[in-house]
């Protein structure tokens, strides 16, 4: 008998409606029926409380139906390459994040360069930028909590004033190259900005991956 078969036969066994079961585990009685006509799966920690709620073994909810497990399997690859390229993502960050910090106290001088490396090292910005927006895009918020947010906020204020005090930033509109390099400075320190925040408040969750 296939997983929909059989939490649909307990179900019933109970004399629940799947807006009952669906109340119990706290989400939408759609979902239910999705699983019931084998459309979808639940995740692993649904699963368990399912097994609970039927007071019966996951042995026995998984058994026989080899396209459930075939799904879990490839749910399970799926989530791994997912977190190895966070993996990836959050180390190509530590290195720009190295860089940056060379760059703003003064240890790297982009001017006294050869245009050839200030191209490469213009590159090496570019995939800095783009790595921060991935990481920002593969980042789990909700596991962070409403203060949590809030250190994320203060954090990203208090990097930036930082950034602009060590490259003492001073705002220009009596001309437009002015204009142009306040803005290119303006983009660079909030590039810096995200990417030392993502160093810090990224840590636990790819120290957490690295675990896994």
């Amino acid at each position: 008998m296939k997983f929909a078969d059989k939490i649909k036969s307990y179900r019933h066994q109970y004399n629940l409606t799947q807006q009952a079961v669906a109340d119990q585990l706290m989400i939408s009685r759609k979902t239910i029926s999705s699983w019931e006509n084998g459309r979808s799966y639940p995740d692993i920690f649904m699963l368990v409380q399912i097994s609970d709620l039927y007071h019966v073994s996951l042995d026995d909810l998984l058994r026989e139906d080899h396209e459930m497990i075939n799904n879990y399997k490839e749910e399970h690859a799926l989530n791994t390459k997912k977190d190895h390229a966070f993996s990836t993502s959050y180390l190509i960050n530590v290195v720009t994040c190295i860089y940056f910090l060379f760059q703003t106290v003064g240890l790297m001088s982009v001017a006294s360069l050869s245009s050839t490396w200030r191209l490469i090292l213009g590159v090496i910005v570019g995939i800095g930028f783009l790595n921060a927006c991935y990481l920002l895009s593969k980042c789990n918020w909700k596991r962070f909590s409403g203060s949590e947010k809030v250190g994320i906020l203060i954090t990203i204020i208090v990097i930036t004033v930082l950034l602009m005090k060590l490259n003492d930033y001073r705002f220009d509109i009596s001309n437009s190259y002015n204009n142009g390099r306040d803005f290119g400075i303006g983009f660079a320190t909030s590039i810096k900005s995200i990417a030392f925040v993502e160093l810090i408040w990224l840590y636990p969750q790819f120290k957490k991956v690295r675990k896994e």
